[in-house]
């Protein structure tokens, strides 16, 4: 079980391209099943690899007593592996910004320790244990919020972040079950976060109930869900090339105002148009996981039909305004909040609980 389970976790290593020899990595272990069988899959995996290995862990302090034994069971953990122990905790609750949902503020915070840790120990990798499970509820999550094409191919196997440090989620092509059941055998222990059997957030009641009901359609929903969000990355990245190629010479950015030529924007694929949009308004601080169909719906009106001088606030207080032949996205800065076009009345409700990234 064990040479098969890791050969499962070296060919998506492998596959994606997600490490390199000499590598630096540090490995995020919250203490749970998942973090406790990839950091044990790496160990093993490291010297085929030629990686060096480091334990990271951060207490949000949101549970007390329960967190504090947490961090104690991973520094056991890390000592009994031989590999490096780096902790943080912090409150939680007195970070983050009112605005944010406790999930979204809790990974903004775990992506700045990464940083933090991958500076103090010279890594460039970061290992999260995302699990095939977790691909399928963000795909669904993000379906049923609304989402962009985007936001429906869910959880990329790799990533690189603002400032350079690849993120890598080795265990996406492994079900949970595959993990609990080789722990099991092992006699290897973990710990469990009783927020995760709490159905006060989205993704749990994802987890705990709707796709329990989807699975007596079909059994296989979490792979299907997982290979649809494939299917649509392979879509993104031939759309990103694309978009690469299109953007240089379809915008131009001065200062904190992006321009297009309105004849040329007009006359791309809609699908491409949408995507430059989408990474200009970002580019000037827009708050692009806001943009809901609705939003491209008026985008694309606004780019056929209104007349110069009209003008479209969208998400995180930018502007689009129409010139007589150009088109302008800038911040605007008389609104004292993001305005958006259209607002969605479960919004609050629907995104809590959502970890992208």
């Amino acid at each position: 079980m064990k040479n098969v389970m890791f050969e499962k976790v070296l060919k998506t290593i492998r596959r994606y391209e997600m490490v390199c020899a000499g590598d630096k990595v540090i490995v995020a272990v919250s203490g749970g099943p998942d973090s406790v069988f990839l950091t044990r899959a790496l160990n093993t995996l490291g010297k085929k690899l030629n990686m060096e290995l480091s334990i990271v862990h951060l207490d949000h302090g949101l549970r007390g007593e329960e967190s504090t034994e947490d961090a104690e069971f991973v520094k056991g953990l890390a000592r009994s592996l031989k590999l490096e122990f780096i902790h943080k905790r912090i409150n939680l609750r007195e970070l983050k910004d009112r605005k944010l949902s406790v999930e979204e503020a809790a990974r903004l915070e775990r992506y700045k320790f990464f940083r933090e840790a991958a500076a103090k120990k010279g890594a460039n990798v970061v290992a999260t244990a995302h699990t095939l499970d977790d691909q399928a509820e963000t795909v669904l999550i993000n379906l049923i919020r609304g989402a962009s094409t985007k936001g429906a191919s869910g959880i990329p196997p790799v990533r690189e972040d603002a400032d350079g440090l690849k993120i890598i989620r080795p265990l996406v092509e492994l079900q949970k079950s595959e993990m609990l059941e080789y722990l099991a055998e092992n006699k290897i222990a973990y710990r469990i976060d009783s927020s995760n059997l709490q159905n006060e957030y989205f993704r749990n009641v994802v987890r705990r109930e709707i796709i329990p009901f989807l699975e007596r359609f079909n059994p296989r929903v979490k792979r299907a869900l997982s290979n649809f969000a494939g299917h649509l990355r392979e879509d993104l990245e031939f759309m990103r090339r694309a978009k690469a190629e299109s953007a240089k010479r379809l915008s131009k950015k001065t200062g904190e105002r992006i321009s297009f030529d309105l004849k040329d924007i007009v006359v791309q694929p809609r699908a491409l148009a949408k995507e430059i949009i989408r990474d200009s308004l970002e580019t000037i601080g827009g708050d692009v996981k806001k943009l809901s169909y609705r939003h491209w719906r008026d985008i694309d009106s606004f780019l056929r039909v209104k007349r110069k001088g009209s003008s479209l606030d969208l998400p995180g207080g930018v502007r689009l305004s129409r010139k007589d032949r150009t088109l302008e996205l800038f911040k605007n800065k008389t609104l004292n909040s993001p305005v958006s076009s259209v607002k969605i009345a479960t919004e609050a409700a629907i995104t809590k609980g959502i970890d992208e990234e």
